[in-house]
Formats: structure tokens, sequence, C-alpha cells
């Protein structure tokens, strides 16, 4: 993708990420053709990379979804939470998603796509097949909540048997996540592209979603904290068990929120928001990912 430019005029916004799994084993998760792909993108083929706990016994694993308002991924949304979540005994796997220009359905495939790889390998990676989470970051997070919106038991007709495993998710942690709910999506025939229409959401009758784990600062200067109060409401709505915790500081993309290698941790650094992997910690082991 060397001397790409994304739809904010940003000169390689990707590098930063492809640097950052560049010591590590990418997994593509289709072995054949990708469905949608486009060679003149010049994006990636999607993939995952593993991130195994240190843990002898099966566990469960979470697929690390960052942020990056659907034009990048964010570097310290990938490989420091995956080694947190190894940390508390879970494997992890951080999901290289394609970005725009790409349709929000096509880069919805690479997301179902990831659970049902994981599931359908769950025995070769060491992994508990009903124990499969997702955890996204702002625009991750609205990537995390339509996988689990829009989940499916899969095709058992399906030449691809790992199309035929269900890609539903069993746990949801979405952080500072970009969820806007409609009634209806905007079929305008403008031309004019609008970002804000990937965010936007119609919640169906019917749609199924697992026990989830809702954080976010109340002084997020990007997303307003009643999103994920309103999305929290709609989960409770449908029956579904929510975790969620409001911190009452910093601002948006806070990932860990703690004090790593990298000098722009400083800036994200906050020890009243930095409890939310302890928290998210416990959660796991509640609903026995652990």
């Amino acid at each position: 993708m060397d001397g790409a430019i994304d739809i904010f005029g940003n000169f390689d916004s990707d590098a930063p990420w492809r640097k950052m799994l560049s010591e590590y084993k990418q997994i593509p998760l289709w072995d054949g053709e990708v469905p949608g792909f486009k060679e003149e993108y010049g994006q990636r083929k999607p993939s995952i990379t593993f991130f195994p706990a240190s843990a002898d016994k099966k566990t469960g694993c979470v697929i690390v979804m960052a942020g990056g308002s659907y034009t990048n991924k964010s570097p310290h949304e990938g490989k420091d939470v995956a080694l947190r979540l190894n940390k508390m005994g879970l494997h992890a796997a951080v999901l290289d998603y394609r970005v725009i220009p790409y349709s929000r359905d096509v880069i919805l495939l690479d997301a179902k796509r990831s659970v049902r790889f994981l599931r359908y390998n769950a025995e070769k990676y060491g992994i508990l097949e009903n124990k499969i989470g997702v955890m996204g970051f702002s625009a991750g997070g609205n990537l995390a909540a339509l996988t689990c919106f829009c989940g499916d038991d899969g095709n058992p007709c399906d030449e691809d048997p790992v199309e035929r495993v269900s890609s539903r998710p069993n746990g949801a942690v979405l952080a500072y996540a970009a969820v806007n709910f409609v009634d209806e999506y905007d079929d305008d025939d403008d031309d004019e592209f609008n970002i804000i229409a990937y965010f936007d959401f119609v919640l169906q009758k019917g749609m199924q979603f697992p026990p989830a784990f809702i954080w976010q600062s109340m002084k997020d200067s990007l997303i307003n904290f009643k999103t994920s109060l309103s999305l929290a409401e709609k989960l409770g709505d449908m029956g579904v068990p929510v975790e969620l915790h409001l911190f009452p500081e910093g601002d948006h993309g806070q990932g860990l929120a703690v004090r790593t290698d990298d000098p722009e941790s400083e800036k994200r650094y906050n020890p009243l928001t930095a409890q939310w992997s302890d928290l998210c910690e416990n959660w796991f082991k509640h609903y026995g990912f652990m």
C-alpha cells in the first residue's frame, strides 16, 4: 500500500499498523479467492494475527478490532490489547480488516469470517469454541457490534467448510463504540461520500446479541457518552446482560489507558480509565472464558 492516500488526504496512513504487525505471522482468513476483494484498492487481504495464551488448557479467544474511522486502524488498539488479554489467560486474535473504500457490508464479511475461522479451527488453536468474543474500539466497536447483531449460524450447504460454522460471538466488549441507531438506512442516490453512514445501524426484530461489556469516558470529545447509554438501553430491552462503565475523564481513543513504551501512551494514560481492563477480566471470568 506504499504511496496510498486515504479519504482524508493522509499519506500511507496504514504504515504504523503494518509496522505493529510486521514481527508477527498474519493468517489469511480465506485460502483462495477473497469475496469482494479489489486489487486496485491497494489493501492487504484480510487476516488475523494470533496471540496464544500461555495456558496449558483450552481457553476462550477474543478477536480485537481496532478503531480508525474505517479509514485505517490504530496500532495502540491492536497488539497491546492482545497481550493484555494474554495476561488474563485468554487467546487473542488481532483482526486486520478491510477499510474504506470497501463498503461496510464487505468489511463485515471480514469480521464474521474471523469468528467462523477461529471456531472452525478451535481444536488447532486450543480455543473453547463456545467462548469466542469480540472486542472493538471506536469504529472497531461499531464493527464488533455489527458482528454480534448480524451473526448467523452458517450455511450448511456451502462448499467452504468454514462458512458452515456459526459467526455468532459469545461475548462483546465495546470500547467507546460508535453505534448510531437509526430507523432506516439512507438510500439516497447522492454520489457524495458520507462516512457517518458507516456508523448507522437499523435494529431489526429477532436479532441476537451476546453478553456485553461497554465502557466509555464522559469527556469523550468525538463520541458522546450518551451513545453508550443508548446502546446499553437497546441491549437491555432485548434481554441482553450488560455491564456498563462510564469514566469521568479521558478523551477518545484511550485504548488500555496505561503507560507503555510508546511515547504517545502518556497522552492516553488515565488512572481511573485504566481500571477497565481489570473490570473486564472479571467479566470474562464470570462468563467462563477462562
